[in-house]
């Protein structure tokens, strides 16, 4: 028996459809069904895009944060106590590991956990990520962050105790400067604890021409301290508190608000500046790492910098360079102990500045600081008495100073001429009104002023004085009659002289045409290889 299909064909907006009309229920499903499972995928769809695209950002935005770190750590691992010591310092069997890392969640969870600290510590995929850097990505460079810790942590956990701040806080100079006093980020942000200038300039560190504390871990971190237990007093979480020393206390109570009023870090993190979303997670990972580093293997660095150092005041304008080459010392070094001096000069114009360096080298720069004050005065302050008159008020005259220019050489770079002329490389592109920070070659580059004037009576040295005075004789008046016998010679005065680097009693002796037995005995020296740079020799006259 042949069964027939009853149903007709209606045409709608120029689409056939098929109309059952032996049950036109199912059939009016079956079309809603279709729509709404229509409807559905493109809306997953756009919720697919919109999840992607928001992935791909906050990727981009967590790899250049981290881009950021690892600048840091270069910077860093490129200064000159660590690159001159680096392969000494570091262990071979340190190797950095690229690859996916694989270790115990739990592990770290119960470290974390076990970490005695008031800062609320959490672990997750982001905290994750930067202990994979730290212990993992980047050993060589956490192995000296650790050694450079053993020399900057013992004096900034006194500072922050004195506040009654968190001591474990000061961990948060891994993550802004790697350790390094001189790091200037890509805003400004100088210094250990990268304070930008407004700030520091609320917490009293000076900027000026010649100095910048922000430079100077001593008062910065004094500062750090200070600021820091400010904005827990703002916020009353460690984790926002941190956060708002990332990107300040503006846009973490824009993120409160957004939040809708909470109060804690990860519940108002979404709301944060992509940066400083990053920014806590790390801190934690540098608490993990400065508390475990030894269980991953890592070692910190035995780094030589002077640990006995000493302070003194200075009362007078010095170079660096007069005080390495009368003491003999690396300037260097001098570089480390006062970092905050831009220039390599002390402006002890019209008031007194701190010098340090090590307890050896202050009792010999205290015995020599007038032979050190006049070497080469002349040479070294000149070129730059044009910047005095911020101290001193004194005008200079435009006869006294020519512009000095430099033409760039092959392979120089802004940096490398800035440091040259101890400039600063946004100082020196101002001065050229450069745009870029690429230098061409044979590109003429005004990088300050050099002195043509005569030399101050003052900047004269000890021995030139000496010398003056021996040769500015009495001379008898011409109408003046004079019996020869009834002059009585003058006894000369004694020629001083002071030793400068590189030179031997038998190069002074046949300067001054003396033998150099009579130079020793005259000097009360028994030994020849003793002479030191700085000492004062009397010269015997024949």
């Amino acid at each position: 028996m042949e069964k027939r299909f009853s149903g007709i064909n209606i045409k709608l907006k120029s689409k056939t459809i098929y109309y059952n009309t032996l049950n036109p229920v199912n059939w009016v499903k079956k079309v809603i069904m279709k729509k709404l499972i229509a409807c559905m995928l493109f809306a997953l769809m756009g919720t697919y895009v919109t999840a992607q695209n928001d992935t791909v950002e906050t990727a981009i935005t967590d790899q250049t944060f981290q881009d950021q770190l690892i600048k840091e750590m270069d910077e860093m691992l490129d200064l000159w106590y660590i690159k001159s010591q680096v392969h000494k310092v570091i262990s071979p069997s340190l190797v950095d590991d690229t690859t996916e890392v694989v270790f115990s969640d739990s592990l770290i969870y119960k470290r974390l956990r076990e970490i005695n600290t008031v800062v609320p510590l959490a672990y997750n995929n982001s905290v994750k990520r930067w202990i994979e850097l730290y212990v993992y990505k980047r050993k060589k460079s956490s192995s000296v962050l650790m050694g450079l810790s053993e020399y900057y942590y013992p004096f900034m956990q006194e500072i922050f105790d004195k506040y009654g701040v968190p001591e474990e806080l000061i961990y948060l100079t891994i993550i802004e400067s790697g350790l390094n006093p001189i790091a200037v980020s890509r805003v400004g942000a100088t210094g250990i604890w990268q304070f930008m200038y407004g700030t520091g300039k609320v917490y009293g560190l000076e900027v000026n021409t010649f100095v910048d504390d922000r430079r100077d871990p001593l008062k910065a971190t004094d500062a750090a301290a200070r600021h820091l237990k400010d904005l827990y007093n703002i916020f009353n979480d460690w984790g926002l508190a941190i956060s708002a020393y990332n990107c300040g206390t503006g846009n973490v109570r824009k993120a409160i608000t957004r939040s809708g009023g909470k109060t804690d870090f990860w519940s108002v993190r979404p709301y944060l500046p992509r940066e400083t979303q990053n920014y806590f997670p790390a801190y934690i990972a540098a608490l993990y790492l400065a508390t475990y580093h030894q269980q991953h293997g890592i070692p910190a660095a035995k780094i030589s910098i002077p640990f006995s150092v000493d302070t003194v005041m200075i009362q007078n304008e010095v170079h660096f360079e007069q005080i390495a080459n009368v003491l003999d010392i690396d300037i260097e070094e001098i570089k480390i102990l006062n970092p905050q001096y831009k220039r390599m000069v002390i402006p002890a114009y019209s008031e007194s500045y701190p010098l340090r360096l090590k307890n050896k080298d202050i009792i010999r720069f205290l015995e020599l600081k007038d032979t050190i004050c006049h070497y080469k005065y002349t040479d070294y302050f000149m070129p730059i008495k044009v910047y005095q008159g911020m101290f001193t008020g004194e005008a200079v005259q435009s006869t006294d100073y020519k512009k000095l220019y430099h033409v760039v050489k092959s392979k120089e770079s802004l940096a490398s001429i800035s440091a040259k002329y101890g400039l600063s490389v946004t100082e020196l592109k101002q001065m050229n009104k450069l745009k870029s920070n690429y230098a061409k070659p044979k590109q003429r580059l005004f990088v300050g002023y050099e002195y043509v004037g005569q030399a101050p009576k003052d900047s004269l040295t000890d021995s030139t004085k000496v010398i003056m005075q021996t040769d500015s004789l009495a001379v008898p008046k011409p109408q003046q009659e004079i019996n020869p016998k009834n002059v009585q010679p003058k006894p000369q005065k004694d020629l001083i002289y002071c030793v400068k680097k590189g030179e031997t009693l038998s190069s002074i002796a046949r300067k001054y045409n003396v033998s150099l037995k009579e130079l020793m005995t005259y000097n009360k020296i028994k030994n020849p290889n003793s002479l030191t740079v700085g000492q004062k020799l009397k010269i015997p006259r024949n």
